[in-house]
């Protein structure tokens, strides 16, 4: 896994002991942190598909994406009705793909 080119930006900005990039154009803009989170895409697994809009939708998949990030659907299923259903109106589940030519 390749480092993170925060590490020793003077303008990164260290949160809970991790280097990430403030909210300055810079950071936004900085050619080593694209490229670092176009590397970090090409290592998951699952690419968001299309949203889930029901219940039905959510509980005929196994990984799910989260905000972006993947997640079983065991951890949906302990949470509480009126939380998922928020997340399902919100639009904040996607159906979970595998890459075919990814590393899983």
């Amino acid at each position: 896994m390749k480092t993170n080119p925060c590490r020793y930006c003077v303008a990164a900005i260290e949160y809970k002991g991790r280097h990430i990039p403030s909210f300055t154009v810079e950071c936004q803009t900085c050619k080593n942190w694209t490229e670092h989170k176009a590397y970090l895409d090409s290592q998951k697994k699952f690419v968001a598909g299309d949203p889930i809009t029901t219940w039905d939708e959510l509980f005929k998949q196994t990984w799910v994406i989260w905000h972006g990030h993947t997640k079983h659907i065991e951890m949906f299923r302990s949470m509480t009705v009126r939380t998922v259903e928020m997340f399902l109106k919100n639009g904040a589940f996607k159906k979970a793909i595998r890459k075919e030519n990814g590393n899983g």
